[in-house]
């Protein structure tokens, strides 16, 4: 095993174009593949054994090609493990190209789909490249003892995506989404690659299936490379790793803050700042040098790798005794809202394997090791940033890198409750007084250390709130909410200034409102909403500028000096945004894409922007979730973080992308809502992936160059 980690180490991170493989079909032969536009702007050419496949510029929102059979009614991927191609980026620009593997639903509906199997791949200008895609397979359909509480299952199991019947594959569908610029790829060279591993053969019964997790809460049925079988296997990752370490220190030419220490100077101040420097957005570090942040969100040991016991308690082949001796690893909670465990009756019983390694493997200190350990790695991976959830026992340390801090609540704060019928990530009542005031103690007490120290950046305050897609959204929950809601009594007295009486409101809605205490009491839309559409998105917007200008006077009185970043958006109102640059000095956003070269901001809207998550993961490691962007393998993994750095590189807004996550999630899930994602840097025995170390390092030591050399200039 380590011999094949350390050729993994000591090799160059080069992506080359395959022509092995078993042939699938000539994309050039109409007689082999049918070759169809996917929407009408699409430009199709088959020359040779190529399609020549150009997106215009304001074409349609989704443009590319379908291929069905020309003979028979499947294309039949069972005979490999993987299906790739070649594919070229004739542009100028960092494009990207999404792959989708489709079966069909019996019926005339062509866009019926059963099962769908998507991947997407990078490349930069004028690069080619191979996409692969390893897909699960589909078995055990309707059995009643698949495991539960995972949001996806492992292969030969139906729950959860990335599987399809492969020998019934009815259309391959390639497409991008538009850009601001024209692109043109070249496609070539399908094939099938690798043999497929049977199904193991303890799918085939209860019997022979649990327990399915091991000893190290790794996947039992499936081997790969660097599964831990031993607790010497666990010593020896280390005594390796510590090898790796002292042969790869931190990257040279950097501050003591991770800034370009060759760079520019810029009169910081002492404090952090941006600055647009050549047309591109930059941080700038305490000692004026600028400073592109590449970080790690949930740098956590008690995060993600927990996974629920209770009612699960076969699933697993060896757990330690439940003792006072093994206190730090076991724990209870309430059952949570979501997934698996929603609705149980009382507590449930969680055991957190990673730590559980750690002190197999560093000892009753295993904590301490954590956290050094984790700083030391960033330096030599080359990342300068924690990222959001950053242990806080990491910043009490004398070094650790710079960070971004979460300011979280004492408790959870009042919600504006009629936006809980059409929203999922619940929006505050910035009206309340304790909004505030919550937001003052954070800063005042369990932020205090941060508010000080100078390797503290900045603050996100909440993660993905739901803004709604129109310009009534937060407006129309506050109408719906009872009359003891901040936000309602807010709304209604904005309204009392606006008309002189409740008369003159019915009016223009169209209404039959008592009197204004009638109408806070109301929890009811107006029989007509388009006739109190102006008046709502009035309303709405003193919402949206009354929350961003809360939250950055409170970081202005209470932590003097520090970068405000807003919320971390995950939805797109173009209103809200055009507010919030307003008011951040950065704009967060988590974009789970294959690469964020073309992301712009709205109109009038000029700001740095950070990349709060992202990631790439892989379905052959043990977690059977690849994650949000899902690669073929480590090695593919590598090439994918490797692009999506170099396009925010590339993109004159992003000052900064942080990874999501330090480590793997538990293969049986997070009692929280089910996730078992594989898409940490290490696994659950704390282990590396070393492809993605060395991707990691090599683009940190290229970056700051990188983004002086490539992309617009805006």
């Amino acid at each position: 095993m380590y011999k094949k980690v350390s050729a993994i180490v000591t090799s160059l991170l080069v992506t080359s174009v395959s022509l092995c493989g078993k042939p699938l079909f000539n994309v050039g032969s109409s007689g082999e593949v049918k070759v169809g536009p996917f929407d009408k702007t699409t430009i199709v050419n088959q020359s040779g054994r190529t399609l020549k496949l150009g997106l215009k510029k304001d074409g349609s929102k989704y443009q590319g090609v379908i291929l069905t059979p020309a003979k028979g009614k499947y294309f039949d991927l069972s005979k490999g493990a993987e299906l790739a191609f070649d594919v070229e980026n004739r542009s100028k620009v960092p494009s990207h190209l999404r792959i989708e593997i489709i079966n069909v639903k019996p019926g005339n509906n062509p866009n019926a789909f059963s099962h769908i199997y998507t991947a997407n791949i990078a490349l930069l200008p004028y690069e080619k490249a191979t996409q692969r895609v390893r897909y699960g397979r589909i078995g055990n359909e309707g059995i009643d003892w698949e495991p539960q509480g995972m949001q996806h299952n492992f292969d030969g199991f139906s729950k959860g995506g990335f599987k399809i019947v492969p020998s019934e594959v009815a259309q391959l569908r390639i497409w991008s989404s538009p850009l601001d610029v024209e692109r043109t790829f070249l496609i070539s060279n399908f094939r099938l690659e690798g043999t497929p591993e049977p199904i193991p053969a303890a799918l085939n019964s209860k019997e022979t299936f649990y327990p399915f997790i091991d000893e190290f809460g790794q996947y039992k049925h499936a081997e790969w490379n660097g599964k831990i079988h031993s607790e010497e296997e666990l010593k020896k990752a280390k005594e390796f790793e510590d090898a790796f370490l002292e042969r790869c220190p931190a990257i040279s030419n950097r501050t003591r803050f991770g800034g370009w220490a060759d760079g520019p100077t810029f009169d910081s101040k002492g404090g952090w700042s941006t600055v647009k420097y050549k047309g591109k957005w930059f941080l700038v570090d305490p000692e004026g040098k600028l400073f592109w942040s590449l970080g790690m969100n949930t740098t956590h040991d008690k995060s993600d790798s927990i996974t629920g016991i209770t009612y699960r308690e076969n699933y697993f082949e060896k757990l330690p005794e439940n003792s006072a001796a093994n206190v730090d690893f076991y724990t209870k909670q309430h059952f949570p809202r979501y997934g698996f465990y929603k609705g149980k009756p009382g507590e449930i019983l969680q055991f957190h394997f990673y730590c559980y390694n750690m002190f197999r493997k560093y000892g009753k200190e295993y904590h301490k090791e954590f956290v050094t350990r984790s700083q030391r790695r960033f330096s030599s991976w080359g990342f300068n940033t924690n990222g959001n959830w950053v242990h806080p026992d990491i910043l009490k340390e004398e070094f650790h890198h710079p960070y971004i801090s979460a300011v979280e609540f004492a408790r959870f704060y009042d919600v504006i409750e009629g936006c809980k019928q059409i929203g999922w990530q619940k929006f505050p009542d910035i009206f309340n007084p304790e909004f505030a005031a919550g937001l003052k103690e954070a800063l005042q007490t369990r932020q205090k250390n941060t508010v000080d120290d100078p390797f503290c950046i900045g603050y996100f305050i909440d993660n993905e709130l739901s803004w709604g897609k129109n310009d009534t959204f937060l407006a129309e929950g506050a109408l719906r909410s009872p009359a003891r809601q901040h936000a309602k009594t807010a709304m209604t007295e904005f309204y009392k200034k606006k008309y002189s009486d409740i008369a003159g409101l019915n009016k223009v809605w169209g209404t039959a409102y008592k009197s204004w205490e009638d109408f806070r009491a109301s929890t009811a839309m107006p029989a007509d909403p388009e006739k109190a559409k102006a008046d709502l998105a009035e309303f709405n917007n003193v919402i949206v500028n009354t929350y961003f200008s809360v939250c950055k006077k409170m970081i202005e009185e209470y932590a003097p000096g520090k970068l405000y970043f807003g919320c971390r958006f995950n939805d797109w109102n173009v209103k809200v945004l055009q507010t919030a640059a307003n008011y951040v000095d950065g704009m967060s956003f988590n974009r789970y894409t294959a690469e964020v070269a073309h992301f712009k901001l709205p109109e009038g809207a000029d700001c740095p922007v950070i990349i709060g998550e992202w990631h790439f993961g892989t379905t052959v490691n043990g977690p059977a979730h690849g994650g949000l962007q899902v690669a073929a393998s480590q090695k593919d993994r590598a090439r994918a973080f490797d692009r999506y750095v170099r396009s925010a590189l590339w993109n004159p807004l992003i000052i900064g992308v942080h990874y999501f996550k330090y480590t793997d999630q538990a293969a049986t899930g997070r009692p929280a809502d089910d996730e078992n994602i594989q898409c940490g840097f290490v696994d659950i025995a704390d282990t590396p992936y070393w492809e993605m170390v060395k991707a990691a390092r090599k683009v940190s030591q290229e970056m700051y160059l990188y983004r002086i050399q490539h992309g617009p200039r805006r």
